[in-house]
């Protein structure tokens, strides 16, 4: 099966507080879709657990044009890229049902040793993906982030449980999540997140505090999170209208 298609109910809980599609939320339909996708290719994460290997998020990105109401019906697809050296690209789409484009996203995956934490170069792997190279790309493949410099929220913050996930690390869509919060409702009441990327340094173990550095300049926000100096991940993105014309 080259290409997923499943469809989704879209709840109250994937809202904010003012029927703002999360992008949190965006990206974890994204994760759980990956995930079995690569089951049916053979790739799942039963079988790479037997090589001693797991997939790794190493860069994200999503862009929302237009926000779902509660209850709509989201038709979403994924497919995998051609893979680029060790990473493997991963894109995504979101529709209603009448064809009216949602989001769109784009991840890009590698492969990591569970003992080393190293990547891993896995041949079985690129074999078992299919041939796409005749299916468009949706979203480049996630760019750097721009680095915004204006105005200034830092946050030191305990890691919480619900953070962590079964890798035993923060899981990648805590990271939106901390920049909506850090942002706040005064900004997101009338300029929604409407693209989002992020780029994962290192993983994020639940060995302490990690500090969070929101700026914004205008409608263009970025995010580090660094522990004992080092940098984690940085994230960055737009704030718009919920509804952009142009997609």
């Amino acid at each position: 099966m080259r290409v997923l298609t499943e469809r989704m109910l879209y709840f109250s809980s994937y809202a904010d507080r003012y029927g703002h599609w999360k992008p949190g939320e965006l990206m974890t339909a994204m994760q759980e879709m990956a995930g079995r996708h690569s089951l049916m290719l053979g790739c799942g994460r039963e079988d790479l657990l037997k090589q001693d290997v797991i997939w790794v998020l190493a860069r994200n990105e999503v862009d929302i044009y237009r926000m779902p109401q509660v209850n709509d019906v989201i038709v979403c697809t994924t497919y995998p890229g051609p893979a680029r050296r060790t990473l493997y690209p991963r894109y995504h789409q979101f529709s209603l049902e009448d064809g009216t484009l949602l989001a769109s996203g784009v991840g890009g995956w590698t492969l990591a040793n569970i003992h080393t934490q190293r990547m891993a170069d896995v041949p079985d792997i690129a074999r078992n993906m299919p041939d796409t190279s005749d299916l468009p790309r949706p979203v480049p493949f996630p760019r750097a982030v721009e680095h915004v410099e204006g105005e200034e929220i830092r946050r030191e913050m305990a890691l919480r449980y619900t953070d962590i996930d079964v890798n035993q690390h923060v899981n990648n869509t805590r990271c939106a999540d901390w920049a909506c919060d850090l942002l706040g409702a005064d900004v997101l009441r009338e300029q929604p997140i409407t693209r989002f990327v992020a780029n994962y340094k290192q993983q994020i173990l639940p060995t302490g505090p990690v500090t969070l550095t929101l700026r914004r300049a205008g409608s263009r926000f970025s995010m580090t999170c660094e522990r004992d100096g080092e940098l984690l991940l940085d994230c960055g993105g737009t704030l718009g209208p919920a509804d952009r014309a142009e997609a």
